[in-house]
């Protein structure tokens, strides 16, 4: 079958042997055409040009060398489409039976552009998707615990990366990811985070309790600090409160982005990115102000998550946590009065 390039008429006889078994797309580097011929209806379509045809065999018109048909390296195809192989000193001649003749310099010289173009384009894209494939196996270790170096040293990467590398981190969990290892990574986070208040705390009464004694006002105070059940007790509440909190939480951001953004919201998402933004928690180790900046830093982690995981803007992102400010707004203003009575 001879093809013909439908821009600037050129044509090669291509073998039966080298007939692709579907519908392929030819590149022509004489003139950039780009057209699709298919084997079995013997016609050709252009995709960027008026018209495109197949010739039978016996017209004369040669096809534009280096015509490049994907599932084949753009090396290799250039090549076999054009009849042409490369000699010692990597010039392309004429491999065709009969008499061999010299590609014109211009002509080799575009093919041998387009091909090396391509191929980096090809490579390029590889390495890409290597690369992607990578960081998703790799974005979460908590989701591949224990593995090799056990579930601290997977816990500890994942806070890492929830609390410094938060946007890659949401932007690749996995919505089919079973909830149950975002539960258990917010269960062990708010253990860990009670037992250290709770020591805080304890400290704080017995470094206070000398000057309670002269202190009325400071003793009752104390007297209401005071834990008023043992530590086994206090983590099963405080735990059980947690995550009936966790699951609220989620579902109020849930619904809210059901009316914000209905094709992109997705509750299993939600509910990993409020479970794991809970890893700045753990700054409660410092004794102060490590709670609270624990807490506004799980909530920037929360905002920035539900952008990354959901592909949201940032008004829309926003707007998904109305709920949760309406909800937490009562509580806060009795908070506020509380601390100032």
């Amino acid at each position: 079958m001879n093809i013909i390039c439908p821009q600037c008429g050129f044509s090669r006889e291509l073998p039966a042997d080298r007939l692709p078994a579907r519908a392929v797309i030819a590149t022509c580097p004489k003139c950039a055409c780009r057209f699709r011929f298919s084997a079995e209806a013997g016609v050709l379509e252009t995709l960027d040009a008026p018209t495109a045809r197949a010739a039978a065999p016996g017209e004369d018109d040669p096809l534009p060398p280096g015509a490049i048909v994907p599932g084949r390296s753009p090396e290799h195809t250039a090549a076999e489409t054009a009849g042409t192989t490369e000699d010692g000193v990597g010039r392309q001649t004429e491999s065709a039976p009969g008499q061999p003749e010299q590609a014109e310099p211009e002509e080799e010289d575009i093919r041998r552009t387009a091909s090396r173009a391509y191929a980096r384009e090809a490579a390029r894209l590889e390495s890409e998707t290597e690369r992607d494939a990578g960081h998703a196996v790799e974005a979460n270790p908590w989701e591949a615990a224990p593995g090799r170096d056990g579930w601290l040293a997977a816990f500890y990467q994942t806070v890492m990366r929830v609390m410094f590398a938060a946007p890659r981190f949401f932007g690749a969990l996995n919505p089919e990811a079973p909830q149950l290892r975002a539960l258990s990574f917010y269960l062990a986070v708010c253990v860990f985070q009670t037992v250290v208040e709770r020591f805080w705390g304890g400290m704080l009464l017995a470094i206070m309790a000398p000057s309670a004694a002269t202190d009325p006002q400071l003793e009752k105070m104390l007297a209401l600090l005071a834990p008023q059940t043992n530590l086994a007790m206090t983590l099963l509440l405080r735990t059980a409160l947690l995550v009936l909190q966790l699951y609220v939480f989620s579902g109020l951001v849930h619904l809210a982005y059901r009316f914000v953004a209905p094709d992109r919201t997705s509750f299993p998402l939600v509910f990993q990115v409020m479970a794991y933004s809970s890893a700045p928690a753990l700054l409660c180790v410092i004794p102060g102000l490590g709670s609270l900046a624990g807490m506004i830093w799980g909530l920037a982690c929360m905002a920035v998550g539900c952008r990354a995981a959901l592909r949201l803007n940032w008004p829309q992102t926003l707007l998904g946590f109305v709920p949760v400010c309406l909800v937490m707004a009562p509580m806060l203003l009795q908070l506020l009065s509380a601390v100032q009575s």
